[in-house]
């Protein structure tokens, strides 16, 4: 397994490299501020494979070095000068795409990044990260190397005071691990444990689980449908991170569907199911945003709820036609029981919420592929009842890097499509081509409408498997939203 490594200068960056890699904008790189204290044979070809580098994502150019340079091989990133709106400025999507692929190979690399502000360190570690997975079961050696890493201004080389960008980056391959594990190895019991082992060492955090048929007597029977006929059971699992001078309470939710097969609506349209080990993703990212955000000691209460599941086939499967009474009093009629995840999420969001007294509720899940349709690959898709909060989540978006764009919000437009004749509701949309990945999102919040929370719903279905590879999406943008209401 590589290591990353978060450097302070180029004394403890550069000692015997094999390869280093200078990532910036094409302007900077001709600057030379993101080059400065290296060798003239260094600087010189970096010079030189600047002027020839092609902005943009993925642009590469290398060469080898004479000898007296600081590695054997050279390579240069050069990103585009200026980025559109609805990217970020920090250049986290040109370098992750960049690098990835770029890193392997045995020995040492090192990688330098030029930032144009110090705020941008996070989302540019985050983005070296998720460009350096984790998970490998090859039997051959995968050569994996270790990578150094350097984040640098016009001005300094930045430190990494206490360690917060260290364990940013661990816990993005962290997430990344997890949502790349297959269900053999990531079922419910190993994703709670994994869970608990991730936060064991944090200050104020307490872990506890609802299991199996004791989510029948908490009332989670939307969570406990979706996952009774599983091998291992369905679960809720809740972190309390419980500061003593937390005077608010965020709460944080996550679909961790560990494999989905559609249930009785069975993926079976060509390859549907394939890559649906991913679809725990939500989880993963609430996760990782939830240990970043106790880490970092924020002044709030922050109590992430991961609603663990296997939306298996077997003799005790949910059907259509089931009626469901939820968490929420509501009753749902499955009409699609590949419409889990919302069923999921809705008892989850309902049980922390009636039971912790949030102020703002977050939930994150791969919950439909017309998210994809909606707003990309590239982009998560947002809901919430509070323009403040949409505000605020774009914006918190575009400086951790994780994007994301509004998708409509309008329960008047929305609740026809889930009319039943004999429940409450159904779960899935009666048409799909009327903005279902937003009606989705509208389902969840249909069963915490009556305790007028600030909520924000967050599709990620295609940021955060890409390529048939984890990225890690979400854990930032997550932490970034609730870190900002504490400033």
């Amino acid at each position: 397994m590589s290591a990353l490594t978060l450097c302070s200068n180029l004394e403890t960056l550069l000692p015997e490299l094999d390869t280093l890699v200078v990532v910036a904008r094409a302007a900077d790189l001709a600057g030379g501020w993101a080059t400065r204290g290296l060798d003239a044979t260094t600087a010189g070809f970096a010079a030189r494979l600047a002027e020839e580098a092609r902005p943009g994502s993925g642009a590469l150019t290398s060469s080898l070095l004479p000898d007296g340079g600081a590695a054997r091989r050279l390579k240069v990133v050069a990103l585009y000068d200026s980025v559109s709106r609805h990217l970020s400025p920090t250049g986290s999507y040109e370098v992750s795409t960049a690098l990835k692929g770029n890193l392997g190979g045995p020995g040492t690399i090192g990688v330098i990044v030029g930032l144009r502000e110090p705020g941008f360190a996070r989302a540019a570690i985050a983005a070296v990260a998720r460009a350096m997975p984790q998970y490998d079961r090859k039997t051959a050696d995968s050569n994996a190397p270790d990578v150094r890493v350097l984040l640098r201004t016009p001005g300094s080389d930045l430190q990494d005071a206490g360690g917060t960008l260290q364990y940013a980056a661990d816990t993005i391959r962290t997430v990344c691990r997890l949502v790349d594990m297959p269900p053999a190895e990531l079922d419910t019991t190993r994703f709670e444990n994994e869970a608990r082992d991730a936060a064991k060492d944090l200050d104020h955090v307490t872990v506890t689980s609802i299991v199996g048929d004791e989510l029948l007597t908490a009332g989670l029977r939307g969570l406990h449908a979706v996952g009774r006929t599983a091998m291992e059971p369905p679960r809720l699992v809740v972190l309390d991170y419980n500061p003593p001078e937390a005077r608010e309470t965020v709460a944080l939710i996550g679909k961790g569907l560990v494999y989905d097969t559609g249930g009785l609506s069975l993926k079976i349209v060509g390859d549907r199911m394939l890559t649906m080990k991913c679809d725990m993703g939500g989880a993963a990212a609430v996760l990782g945003a939830f240990l970043m955000l106790a880490r970092g000691g924020v002044p709030l209460r922050v109590v992430a709820g991961l609603g663990m599941a296997e939306n298996a086939i077997g003799p005790n499967a949910y059907r259509p036609d089931d009626v469901i009474e939820m968490h929420s009093g509501k009753t749902v009629e499955i009409n699609n029981t590949d419409a889990e995840g919302r069923l999921a999420l809705a008892d989850a969001a309902s049980y922390v919420a009636r039971t912790y007294a949030p102020t703002t509720l977050i939930d994150a899940a791969t919950l439909t592929g017309a998210q994809l349709i909606a707003t990309g690959k590239g982009h998560a898709g947002i809901v919430t009842n509070r323009g403040e909060l949409e505000r605020l989540a774009v914006e918190a978006g575009l400086q951790s890097g994780d994007h994301c764009l509004p998708m409509l919000w309008s329960p008047e437009l929305m609740r026809p499509e889930f009319k039943s004749k004999v429940a409450d509701m159904r779960n899935s949309v009666a048409d799909r081509m009327n903005a279902q990945s937003a009606a989705a999102g509208f389902f969840v919040w249909s069963h915490i409408e009556d305790l007028d929370l600030d909520w924000l719903h967050i599709d990620l279905a295609g940021p955060s498997f890409i390529d048939n590879r984890a990225t890690g999406y979400g854990a930032g943008l997550i932490a970034a939203v609730v870190a900002s209401f504490a400033e």
